[in-house]
């Protein structure tokens, strides 16, 4: 098959349609011809830091700027032809090809789940660190990965889907400068990652209880120690898909991280889960994490909604 060449792919995919795609435009905000807004590569808060026209952009804080290409790079790490597989995907319909030279349009192909258990190291002092004990890891399969591979240099995590089956591990980036370039957590490729909510298949169904939503699993495993069910986005997005899976609870706590992107996900999430349950935000102070207070601040914190 031949793909199209990089010159034709900028011609036709702009920089809003690959954020778009990677669910990361929600914070970038049309300027005239221009998208302005924090940089969706690093994560900033800086409201002015990207910008972005047509299929080129620039980041004024940290990463510097390039085309459509060089942003999928930075934010995937793939190599140029799983790139130009991908933005061939993104750019149906390219002007026709001449009818000897047409081929059946490329296809990215379907996630495949990782079912073998990895051995990780349940007594990390990272995990130390967050408050999480050895046996509370090794019952979450969580810890630090000493081999090669997809999870090196990572922290690891095991996925599940919602019905329990392994899918396969998620990777905390323990590397600063790897963390600030490309994201601090490496999901699988293709995962599909908004129909899922981790620990979901840990819930005891029927959903009886409160159930409190946080961002990352080590709040998650965090809650657990204190006997607390929690669900984990994975992020600050909430699917329609993740959102019927939340439903049938009998009121929600938003527990987001307490940056500004968490902030304001807690918001927007509680005005759109408004209208179809009960929830109860919690804005925790700046810059904590769910897993950096203490058992007692979080006792504290949600005993009016839990207890």
């Amino acid at each position: 098959m031949t793909l199209p060449s990089f010159r034709t792919l900028k011609r036709h995919i702009s920089v809003a349609t690959v954020l778009a795609e990677r669910g990361r435009l929600d914070r970038l905000r049309p300027r005239g011809d221009r998208l302005v807004g924090p940089c969706p590569i690093h994560h900033g808060d800086n409201p002015r830091a990207f910008v972005a026209t047509g299929s080129l952009w620039h980041c004024f804080t940290r990463c510097g700027g390039g085309d459509v290409i060089e942003l999928v790079r930075r934010l995937t790490a793939w190599d140029y032809p799983r790139i130009a597989l991908y933005l061939t995907t993104l750019a149906a319909p390219l002007p026709a090809a001449p009818l000897a030279a047409r081929s059946p349009p490329p296809t990215l192909p379907p996630f495949r789940p990782f079912t073998r258990p990895l051995v990780l190291d349940a007594h990390a002092p990272q995990l130390h660190h967050k408050g999480i004990t050895a046996a509370t890891a090794r019952r979450f399969e969580a810890g630090l990965y000493h081999g090669p591979g997809f999870l090196a240099g990572c922290l690891g995590v095991r996925l599940h889907g919602r019905l329990g089956p392994p899918l396969g591990y998620a990777g905390r980036r323990l590397d600063p400068e790897h963390a600030a370039r490309y994201g601090k957590w490496k999901l699988p490729p293709r995962l599909p990652k908004t129909t899922l909510l981790y620990n979901f298949h840990r819930l005891t169904q029927p959903l009886t209880q409160p159930l409190v939503v946080v961002e990352c699993p080590w709040a998650v495993m965090r809650l657990a120690q204190l006997a607390i069910p929690a669900v984990a986005l994975l992020g600050t997005q909430l699917s329609p898909q993740q959102q019927r899976l939340l439903l049938p609870a009998p009121r929600l706590i938003l527990m987001l991280d307490g940056d500004t992107p968490g902030r304001l996900a807690t918001a927007r999430l509680a005005d759109c889960l408004a209208s179809t349950t009960s929830v109860q935000p919690i804005f925790l102070p700046n810059d904590l994490d769910p897993d950096d207070l203490s058992d007692r601040q979080l006792r504290h914190l949600l005993r009016p909604f839990l207890f």
